[in-house]
């Protein structure tokens, strides 16, 4: 290595020897050090973006919590109108009869559209696909069949309404017959199904047997 500096001319050969390799010398050492310490930089690069990346999650923990509260009041909202649609939609029977049920949800319904109501009768359930292991409080359709007279005006108002007050009934079923001797008032059946729920039938000592 030649310095070619005019004060460094005048140094004797041993000393521009011993300059450059003292140089020579400090260049490898800043290598040596650049390159020692670049992956320690990069170890303390990844520790640093490692902590932002918690601070975010921690701040998002943090937002979660404090929305806690609003989130509980919000779901028990909904579950509080969830039972109410179920208090009023479904059905439970009346003195063990779904067709007494019916007919007492029914009639101020029938009086207040002209529809005459002659007889009620419940017809066989209709279970629904169940998950397994079956819950102890299974819900299922249960059918009701309603004979009665009236306009079509009223069997139509009669069924509106019944669907109105009663969400979750459905018109399964619908027979109107002429009558011959009364031209304006048509004999009808009309059936609803509504959901009703009973308890899981559990098996007998000689069930468990078999």
């Amino acid at each position: 290595m030649t310095l070619d500096v005019p004060i460094l001319k005048r140094l004797a050969p041993s000393m521009k020897r011993a300059i450059g390799i003292s140089a020579a010398a400090l260049v490898i050492g800043l290598l040596i050090l650049f390159l020692g310490a670049q992956p320690q930089l990069d170890v303390i690069k990844a520790a640093g973006d490692e902590v932002h990346s918690m601070n975010a999650q921690m701040a998002q923990m943090r937002a979660d919590i404090a929305n806690t509260e609003p989130q509980k009041e919000a779901t028990d909202k909904v579950m509080a109108e969830r039972d109410a649609l179920l208090a009023l939609g479904v059905i439970e029977p009346l003195l063990g009869s779904f067709a007494m049920r019916g007919k007492t949800l029914l009639d101020p319904i029938a009086q207040q559209t002209g529809f005459h109501i002659d007889s009620v009768r419940e017809l066989p359930a209709i279970p629904l696909q169940l998950p397994k292991p079956a819950p102890e409080q299974l819900y299922y359709r249960q059918p009701v069949e309603f004979t009665g007279q009236g306009s079509y005006t009223q069997i139509t108002a009669f069924i509106t309404q019944t669907e109105t007050f009663n969400p979750l009934a459905a018109l399964s079923g619908l027979h109107i017959l002429g009558q011959p001797q009364t031209p304006e008032m048509h004999r009808a059946v009309i059936t609803f199904e509504w959901p009703a729920k009973g308890e899981k039938v559990k098996p007998t000592a000689s069930t468990k047997k078999k």
